[in-house]
């Protein structure tokens, strides 16, 4: 158990995702499906990231038959619904973060961040005006020898969509969090997004406006805590306050972020822009992650379960980051295996309950 908590610290922390910053002899146009990175400034700064070589997977660019359902719909709420769902199923997922200026004359820009790793998206409910998605990491590495590992399964973020949602979720910072009265909610989509151990970590609201070429929905600014590349190395900022764009496309979706570094109360750090790309792969094995998942998804219910509870019932609620000196993650992770062994839904609930309870601050301090 020790060393498999180890192991999925490691992969949280780093994604365990491969870095190649190769892009071969120069070109005037590159097939956009053939290159890892879009934004690159690696002639003159390393990119720091995943180093870990992975088994590149075969990318799908035939038009996917979810934007077909998209194009052929009349309806617009169910155009919107099938833009979310298309963004479920197989992809290489490619991360790439770029500090882009600073408020300082001479503030030192960091290195770029770069990683990608093989992920399936799986539809955890689907009603009329609610959809949730779970991403799910299945990684097959390289060691030096070229010998193939793996596979390797981290259950990843969640994003849960609700159609005219009258309470938003707002990050405040010092892990802070409140919920809020929306009214301008006529043919909104939110978005709430979650950590991997399903603790909120941010939500907005935006529109879906449809054309040809794609399905798009943009946020408003949105308040976020530190991403997890971002908050062990650094100290000089507070939170991400920025704008999502979702793009869904005929070959995947893809994420762009423009995010400002604020330190609080209102002091402006930097900024950095964002992607992920969510490119539809085939003949890849991702039977491991649908076998976690199975195995794991009643435990995980109990979580969301006992988050919507607190969610519906208070208004504002504080995290610790630490208990046990272990993250929330760490405790969840171990007791869902335990669960994969046991099945014992009364004994996860308890251990559950306690253990959110137990991250749960009112100081909001620690």
């Amino acid at each position: 158990m020790k060393s498999l908590l180890i192991f999925l610290s490691i992969i949280v922390f780093s994604l365990a995702f491969a870095d190649n910053n190769s892009y071969g002899p120069v070109k005037d146009k590159i097939d956009q499906s053939q290159l890892n990175w879009i934004l690159d400034r690696h002639p003159v700064q390393e990119s720091r990231g995943g180093s870990t070589n992975g088994l590149e997977p075969e990318i799908d660019t035939k038009i996917s038959k979810s934007f077909d359902k998209i194009q052929n719909t009349f309806s617009k709420k169910e155009k919107d619904k099938l833009a979310i769902l298309a963004m479920a199923g197989e992809h290489k997922a490619n991360f790439e973060f770029t500090e882009i200026f600073g408020s300082n004359p001479n503030y030192n820009l960091d290195n770029p961040y770069k990683s990608w790793g093989t992920e399936t998206i799986i539809v955890i409910e689907n009603s009329e005006n609610f959809i949730s998605l779970q991403h799910i990491l299945a990684m097959f590495t390289k060691d030096k020898k070229g010998v193939i590992r793996g596979p390797f399964v981290q259950k990843h973020w969640r994003q849960d969509w609700t159609y005219e949602d009258k309470k938003i979720l707002e990050f405040q910072g010092n892990n802070e969090w409140v919920i809020k009265d929306h009214k301008n909610i006529r043919g909104s989509w939110s978005q709430a997004v979650y950590q991997v151990d399903d603790s909120p970590r941010y939500e907005s609201y935006g529109t879906w406006v449809h054309e040809k070429g794609a399905s798009r929905w943009i946020s408003q600014i949105t308040k976020r805590p530190l991403p997890r590349r971002e908050h062990t190395i650094r100290n000089d900022y507070d939170l991400l306050q920025g704008i999502n764009k979702i793009s869904i496309l005929p070959w995947g979706w893809v994420m762009e972020e423009s995010n400002d570094k604020i330190k609080n109360p209102s002091s402006f750090v930097g900024a950095e822009y964002g992607l992920a790309r969510y490119q539809r792969v085939k003949n890849y094995d991702f039977n491991s992650a649908y076998d976690y998942w199975n195995s794991t998804k009643e435990y995980w219910d109990i979580v969301r379960y006992t988050w919507d509870d607190i969610l519906f019932s208070e208004d504002k609620f504080c995290l610790r980051k630490e208990v046990k000196n272990s993250p929330l993650f760490m405790h969840h992770f171990a007791q869902a295996e335990l669960f994969k062994d046991s099945n014992d839904k009364k004994a996860a609930a308890e251990s559950v309950k306690e253990t959110i309870s137990n991250f749960k601050n009112d100081a909001c301090s620690l």
